[in-house]
């Protein structure tokens, strides 16, 4: 059994990692650390020890192959290679974040955004949002809805190489680069400006 001394180290621990939320969440989390009893404390604890480097963790890593859907600075986005539907995603936050209350809002932001964009190139009727704890981390998956309601419960298949290559190559957002003239524009505009700066100081 953990001591009380150690049981508030490992709270202080928790604490640190959910400073970077805003406020309202900040101490919605901070409520669920308080709250946690010694046996749930020790046995995360246990889990962290005994088990490798997840494979979340090595999927964002780069250190497994996985098929890449989007990203922010936040969050990666890939196929579910056992989906619940076609175009099942899992959206799993650059940082491992234990507690629900903890994921960073732009992490909900990004799976929100690839929902809107399932609906569309998928023609699904609309999609399910729903926080699960796999690998002892938080991820969201963004399960797209055609015919029949689905949860995180239905039965799930193993999805073909196929398949996910297709998606990949309907689904892959493009990032926008901006056009080379409009950037030569830019910094021009720029020194223009800091050239009029110069002669303006007495």
């Amino acid at each position: 059994m953990l001591t009380p001394e150690q049981i508030e180290e490992l709270k202080e621990q928790l604490s640190e990692q959910i400073q970077h939320l805003p406020q309202e969440q900040r101490e919605a989390a901070q409520q669920q650390i308080e709250d946690m009893s010694p046996e749930a404390l020790e046995a995360m604890l246990k889990q962290q020890k005994t088990s490798q480097k997840s494979v979340m963790r090595m999927i964002v890593d780069n250190e497994i192959p996985s098929h890449k859907l989007d990203e922010n600075k936040f969050a990666l986005a890939v196929l579910d290679i056992k989906p619940v539907s076609r175009g099942h995603i899992l959206v799993i936050p650059k940082q491992k974040t234990i507690l629900t209350s903890a994921l960073p809002p732009q992490v909900l932001t990004l799976a929100r955004k690839l929902a809107k964009h399932l609906v569309r190139k998928l023609k699904a009727k609309n999609t399910e949002i729903q926080t699960e704890n796999k690998f002892g981390e938080q991820v969201i998956n963004v399960i797209p809805v055609y015919e029949k309601p689905v949860t995180l419960n239905s039965p799930r298949y193993d999805a073909s190489e196929k398949e996910l290559s297709d998606l990949i190559t309907l689904l892959k957002i493009k990032k926008r680069k901006t056009p080379q003239k409009k950037k030569q524009a830019i910094v021009a505009t720029i020194q223009n400006s800091l050239i009029r700066l110069k002669r303006r100081i007495p």
